[in-house]
């Protein structure tokens, strides 16, 4: 039986008030990185990563590649990792957060069903502790993030109130029972989903944050992540989706070219996060490229 969070926030209490103050969901943090905006007047984008409680070797990855601190503060960008609660793994997680200064756990339970409410989470988290950054990226934990082109992507882009990555159009729910993403006619009745953009990678618009948060404040919450946060609400908050085909990193790289010209590669394991960062990193001249010429 699908387990799934469809009309009240548990452990969240929300509140709704006039004027652009409305935000969605009051969260109860564990802990929280409040330090993102003392060093800058503006960052250029915080990442926020949806991790799984357990999945600390994949932070430990990122953070030993693509997401290393001292790379991120050269090119404007900065890395949280976003986490519910789990029974018996809080106390590792909060060694974790003291360590690496980078967590944010929610006291709602981690669990796949409550994915739209992690990016609830982040978007609040976001929108009160990260002010200063111009755009938030959220990703999953098994996205490898080309910073480099992120960043020089990100810098040249004047576009406001936007969601922006991997575009899907006229998808369809789920209508089997016992499928991952089983979607009864109850909960959604509609036969196509709104356009939405991937959510193993999106960026938002600073300015776009507290509009989806005062969508939120009015709708029921939506279980399947993407569809909810960049298709419902982006919708409901007015905000324009714009197509980046450097998102669409799902498919297998034919070589190295290839994986440079991306800015999200998705499904990728914690071994593969170095070597994919190896890759990025390393010399045009010394790689192994066919298909693309490096621009």
């Amino acid at each position: 039986m699908l387990l799934f969070l469809i009309t009240s926030l548990q452990y969240i209490v929300t509140s709704v008030a006039p004027g652009d103050d409305i935000t969605c969901c009051r969260f109860n943090y564990l802990q929280k990185v409040d330090n993102v905006c003392t060093d800058a007047t503006q960052l250029l984008a915080v990442i926020v990563v949806c991790s799984a409680v357990e999945n600390s070797a994949r932070r430990d990855a990122i953070r030993q590649s693509w997401g290393s601190p001292e790379q991120l503060r050269r090119i404007g960008l900065r890395v949280v990792y976003v986490l519910g609660r789990a029974e018996g793994r809080d106390g590792d997680v909060l060694v974790e957060g003291r360590l690496h200064d980078d967590v944010v756990q929610a006291d709602f339970v981690d669990s796949y069903s409550n994915l739209s409410v992690k990016s609830l989470a982040a978007l609040h988290w976001a929108a009160e502790y990260a002010a200063c950054a111009r755009f938030v990226v959220k990703t999953d934990d098994d996205t490898f993030i080309n910073t480099q082109l992120l960043s020089h992507d990100l810098a040249g882009t004047a576009h406001r109130r936007f969601v922006m990555g991997h575009v899907i159009a006229r998808a369809q729910p789920v209508r089997m029972p016992g499928a991952k993403w089983f979607t009864p006619i109850s909960l959604y009745s509609s036969d196509v989903y709104p356009t939405y953009a991937s959510g193993a990678a999106y960026v938002i618009s600073g300015d776009g944050i507290r509009p989806l948060l005062r969508a939120a404040a009015s709708s029921r919450v939506f279980w399947i992540e993407d569809v909810y946060v960049t298709g419902m609400l982006a919708r409901m908050a007015g905000l324009q989706l714009i197509v980046n085909g450097k998102f669409d990193g799902y498919r297998p790289m034919p070589d190295d070219c290839a994986v440079r010209n991306h800015i999200a590669l998705h499904r990728v394991g914690a071994d593969e996060m170095y070597k994919l960062w190896t890759i990025v990193t390393a010399d045009a001249t010394r790689c192994r490229c066919h298909s693309q010429t490096l621009e």
